[in-house]
C-alpha cells in the first residue's frame, strides 16, 4: 500500500473517527437539529459537520464573515474527497 493510498484513507476515515470520539466524550450532537442530521453529516459530510460544530460552539451557529467562508470551504473539501476517489478509480480502470 503506497503512501498516497494511506493519505487518502486518512482523509476519508479520519474525520469520522474524530466525530465518533467527540460523540463518545461530549454532547456534540446538540449542534444539530436532530441525531439523524448528525448521523447523516457523519456519513456524507464529515468535514462540514466538524466545521458546523466549530461554528456552533464558537459563534453561536451564526454563519457570517469568515465563518461562512470556512463552512463553504468544508463543503467543497467534502465534495473533493468524494469526487477525487471516483476520479482515481476511473483512472485506474482506464489504465488497465
Amino acid at each position: 500500500m503506497g503512501g498516497c493510498c494511506l493519505v487518502a484513507m486518512l482523509l476519508v476515515i479520519g474525520p469520522r473517527l474524530f466525530l465518533v470520539g467527540v460523540w463518545l466524550l461530549t454532547n456534540w450532537y446538540i449542534a444539530f437539529d436532530s441525531r439523524l442530521v448528525a448521523f447523516l453529516g457523519w456519513l456524507f459530510l464529515p468535514y462540514t459537520s466538524l466545521t458546523w460544530m466549530y461554528i456552533f460552539f464558537h459563534n453561536g451557529g451564526r454563519t457570517e464573515g469568515g465563518y461562512l467562508i470556512l463552512l463553504i470551504l468544508a463543503v467543497l473539501f467534502d465534495i473533493g474527497v468524494f469526487s477525487g476517489g471516483r476520479k482515481s478509480m476511473k483512472y485506474r480502470a482506464d489504465a488497465s
